[in-house]
């Protein structure tokens, strides 16, 4: 009886042992899970925010590139107004769009799409909007836009891309000729003349490039904008286009020539009786005559501006000394006798140059019998080189007509020269630049 009841006993306090130790592992089961719940309550939001965190970091990278695919749209729309072949895109005068659906990255990936539009694309001060697209999630995307103000400038354009343009017609006479050479390379070699010596017009009638017998262009020769120039260049037997027969790829601008304001006014000019004369300062002059074998020396840079009348009568001479950079504006009208001599000494096209105003519209007959460097842009007026003496440099006017035996050697450094009209450029060129804000949450 005593045996079994400590035996009894034994077995209780097992029994109490092992329930006491269930009761504490459960109590560490329930700690351990709420710990667990506790880190997982600090961890939520943790997640949350590094997923936030990526989508946003994600957001900003794809608003970053659609930006940069905006500009290259920007950057799209210059190119083709400038190259004119926004004439092809869909709309009209007042409003041209372009889709380019697909924008590649350099290893061919497509990173998204791109929608232009130009506002005003034929005006003076078009507007471009270009908005770059990158997919983001399901058929959600990152859009941003660029807003860009163009205009052309308001002073300088490249005036002399051909070595003869003449706006509504060019003619060559018997024997004429017309080459080219690079004078920051060194003087032209008679012996060996380069063939750069491309000529222009933006006519399309039939003629408006005349080649007399015997003329000879070593270089292109440009019609109008979508005329065949095969069927409107006239060329007589013997003479010579070794050039290309070409379309220009858009009309050539004609700009205004405007002078700069703040010459002094300095009235008439007037030179006689062998006398010689040396001018040092700029100037606005009523009308400036050389007569009577007498000499006027032009010795350092300097602007003249001849509202009226330029005259030179027989045996008189315009010399512009050796290195000075000079420019003469024609207002009025031009008048040069033969035997009259203009002489740059510098022997350096790009220092001398004619330039006239919309109110210099008649004829500019040039005499002279002494070789030439320098360049005329007479816009509205004709231009007829009766001269055998070789001119180099450029030639641009309404019409040009080039006589017989005279040679005309074109300056390609002219084709880089910047010349300052006044007037609006002939490329567009960024005004102002903006991004149009999104909307919140974009």
């Amino acid at each position: 009886m005593n045996f079994n009841k400590e035996v009894r006993k034994v077995k209780g306090k097992l029994f109490k042992n092992i329930n006491k130790r269930k009761e504490e592992h459960g109590a560490v089961l329930v700690i351990g899970v709420l710990f667990l719940t506790f880190l997982l309550l600090l961890a939520i939001p943790f997640l949350f925010q590094i997923s936030n965190e990526r989508r946003m970091s994600e957001k900003s990278y794809k608003a970053f590139a659609a930006l940069s695919m905006a500009e290259a749209g920007v950057e799209r729309a210059i190119w083709e107004l400038n190259s004119g072949d926004v004439y092809t895109w869909s709309g009209s005068s007042s409003l041209r769009t372009m889709n380019i659906a697909s924008f590649l990255t350099s290893d061919g990936e497509t990173m998204g799409s791109i929608d232009i539009q130009i506002e005003d694309p034929e005006g003076d001060t078009p507007v471009v909007q270009s908005t770059g697209k990158v997919p983001y999630i399901g058929t959600l995307t990152v859009d941003r836009t660029a807003r860009v103000e163009l205009w052309k400038g308001n002073g300088s354009s490249y005036l002399f891309g051909h070595g003869v343009f003449g706006d509504e017609g060019i003619e060559l006479d018997s024997n004429a000729q017309i080459d080219s050479y690079d004078s920051s390379n060194g003087e032209y070699d008679p012996n060996n003349p380069g063939a750069n010596g491309d000529i222009g017009t933006n006519a399309t009638h039939l003629g408006c490039i005349y080649l007399s017998a015997n003329a000879r262009v070593y270089g292109n020769a440009s019609t109008g904008f979508e005329s065949i120039p095969e069927d409107i260049i006239i060329t007589k037997p013997v003479s010579t286009i070794s050039g290309e027969k070409l379309a220009l790829s858009k009309p050539q601008p004609m700009p205004s020539i405007v002078p700069p304001e703040g010459l002094i006014f300095r009235g008439d000019y007037f030179l006689d009786g062998g006398n010689q004369d040396i001018i040092i300062e700029s100037g606005e002059y009523t009308s400036f005559r050389i007569q009577n074998n007498s000499k006027v020396t032009i010795a350092s840079d300097v602007t003249l501006y001849i509202t009226g009348e330029l005259s030179m009568t027989s045996n008189t001479q315009l010399e512009i000394a050796d290195g000075v950079n000079v420019t003469i504006y024609l207002g009025g009208s031009f008048v040069q006798e033969s035997n009259t001599q203009i002489n740059n000494l510098s022997m350096d096209p790009t220092k001398f140059v004619f330039l006239g105003t919309d109110s210099f519209n008649g004829d500019m007959d040039w005499n002279s019998n002494s070789d030439f460097w320098g360049s005329v842009y007479v816009p509205r007026a004709n231009v007829n080189y009766n001269s055998e003496a070789d001119f180099y440099g450029a030639v641009s006017g309404k019409f040009v007509d080039i006589c017989s035996q005279a040679t005309l050697h074109y300056d390609e450094a002219l084709g880089d020269l910047k010349i300052k009209t006044g007037s609006p450029g002939d490329t567009f060129i960024v005004k102002s630049w903006h991004e149009l804000v999104p909307p919140v949450g974009s």
